[in-house]
């Protein structure tokens, strides 16, 4: 590996022919995991509102409830719908534009990785970025974080390039920069982002911007930012941004994580939902090879700070400060640094190769079935429920509802549910569950517009006077329904959702009058 390369100077090596297909593979076999099956898993309670915002955006509405979230993503999913309503289901159309992403992604880490590592690097974090389990199940789902990785890593990628370049092709890098940072948040409002090509910037050496070059790249990204995402502006958003930062918006507040539940909200600091929360999901939702390579990488990084690794340190250690303080956490968040892990596995496994002495060919194949192999292994084993992989290290697949059932399951199952609650209820009947949005959409969808919707809450679930089906999912225990579901518990369910042989959606039947809360039933009755 050349010097020049790690300390980000002069132009990066041409690809060739072999890996450009070696490449175009890549990308087509991590779009065909991406996109296969994309319906297989109902809507979670998040893709609802953004399946709904889609839908009012055709009509020229861009309110509603969804606004705290930038409008970038649900453009795509407008566009997608306008093209696609006629052949592909709903799930598929609002999933479809972060597949796409993914696959675009993979193009994006390669190119990421050649500049900072060289072409090995590059071709090997690609090809974990293609086949790795974890991420490909959570760039399936419709949230905001596969475009905000996408955008990020296309702002370093430009820094990286820059600081590379002559001052006359540095420009157009620049402006390059400036325009993925517009895109990075008019897909997710995490400005405490920004502080990552700031941290690079500072840290690094030779490459120097003018302050007032400064402020033109920011007036750019604002310009940039604002067209396409122009909904911070309307004076509704401000009255529904006051309501959801003062915590008005919020249903659960809390989270299940390694057999506890947690206050899950960002004021809550350190005493929310722990701060290793993301080292374990590091540990136990990549491959042990990647994992461990990753780990390698990482002390190759720490211990010789050249500028590219200094790019790296700068995204993990801003990225891991910020979030790993904050009270609130998810494990969909990690799509935004996960690429950092796979490009320092590809950068470790491209140092290992160029350091035996056996023939490096021999070695970099063993180290392809070894690190793309282990994840590509993991993900058709996995197919369509990517996301609960969980790594041996972690005690393998039996694990899947201890450490992150609520971000691994994303709901699935709950559409089954009700689907087959549909089937058989009574007229007028009663669904309390923790989405009722959701619950909702399919029961509309089913034909049985009649059912009403209630949430497991205290004075509020199963309160209609009619025969009253409570769910209970895996991953949705809070502070709200601890007591419904520990209640519920001692009585058998009346139907089950399984998935890969674990129960993950649980009904209940409750005659009316009946509370799934323990001591409620008295004053069911008496009202």
């Amino acid at each position: 590996m050349e010097l020049s390369q790690t300390e980000l100077r002069g132009p990066t090596a041409p690809w060739g022919t072999a890996a450009k297909i070696g490449l175009l593979i890549l990308i087509a076999a991590g779009l065909w995991l991406r996109l296969r099956g994309l319906s297989a898993e109902g809507f979670g309670d998040d893709e609802v509102h953004k399946w709904l915002a889609a839908n009012r955006y055709l009509q020229g509405d861009f309110g509603g409830d969804d606004v705290e979230h930038p409008m970038l993503m649900k453009w795509l999913i407008s566009f997608t719908l306008l093209l696609g309503s006629r052949f592909l289901d709903p799930e598929t159309i609002t999933r479809l534009p972060n597949a796409l992403v993914g696959g675009l992604s993979i193009w994006v880490v390669a190119q990421l990785g050649r500049r900072l590592f060289g072409r090995m690097a590059g071709l090997f974090a690609a090809a974990l970025t293609a086949f790795s389990v974890t991420l490909i199940g959570y760039q399936r789902v419709a949230k905001e974080d596969a475009l905000l990785g996408l955008f990020l890593m296309l702002l370093l990628w430009c820094m990286a390039e820059a600081k590379a370049a002559p001052p006359y092709e540095a420009r157009r890098w620049e402006v390059g920069a400036a325009a993925s940072l517009a895109g990075l948040f008019a897909s997710k409002y995490f400005f405490f982002l920004a502080p990552i090509p700031v941290v690079f910037y500072l840290w690094q050496s030779g490459w120097r911007v003018p302050l007032r070059r400064w402020l033109q790249l920011i007036g750019i990204a604002a310009l940039l930012w604002a067209a396409v995402n122009w909904s911070p502006f309307l004076p509704s958003t401000w009255e529904y941004a006051r309501t959801y930062l003062t915590g008005k918006q919020t249903v659960h507040g809390s989270l299940f994580f390694m057999g506890r539940i947690y206050h899950n909200l960002v004021e809550y600091g350190l005493a929310g939902t722990p701060p290793w929360f993301y080292a374990v999901f590091a540990a136990v939702k990549l491959a042990p090879a990647t994992f461990v390579f990753a780990v390698g990488g990482l002390f190759l990084a720490v211990v010789q700070r050249k500028d590219a690794h200094k790019l790296i340190l700068s995204w993990l250690g801003v990225w891991f400060l910020v979030l790993s303080l904050s009270g609130s956490k998810w494990g969909r968040f990690f799509v935004a640094v996960l690429p950092g892990f796979l490009l320092l596995a590809g950068h470790a496994a491209a140092v290992v190769v160029d350091a035996v002495r056996t023939p490096r060919w021999a070695m970099a194949a063993a180290l392809v079935l070894l690190l793309p192999g282990g994840e590509a292994l993991a993900a058709a084993l996995h197919s369509p429920h990517y996301r609960l992989y969980i790594s041996p290290l972690g005690g393998g697949d039996a694990q899947a509802q201890f450490f992150f059932p609520h971000c691994d399951y994303f709901d699935a199952g709950f559409r089954e549910a009700v689907q087959y609650v549909a089937e058989h209820a009574e007229p007028q009947a009663e669904i309390s569950s923790e989405i009722d949005w959701t619950a909702r959409l399919y029961s509309e969808r089913a034909g049985r517009s009649d059912l009403s919707q209630s949430l497991v809450r205290r004075g509020r679930a199963c309160r209609s006077g009619h025969v009253c089906y409570a769910f209970v999912q895996v991953g949705r225990l809070y502070f709200f329904n601890q007591e419904a579901v520990e209640n519920l518990a001692h009585r058998p369910p009346w139907h089950v959702e399984s998935i890969e042989g674990q129960e993950v959606v649980k009904v209940y039947r409750l005659l009316p009058g009946e509370s799934p809360f323990p001591g409620e039933e008295a004053l069911v009755q008496h009202e």
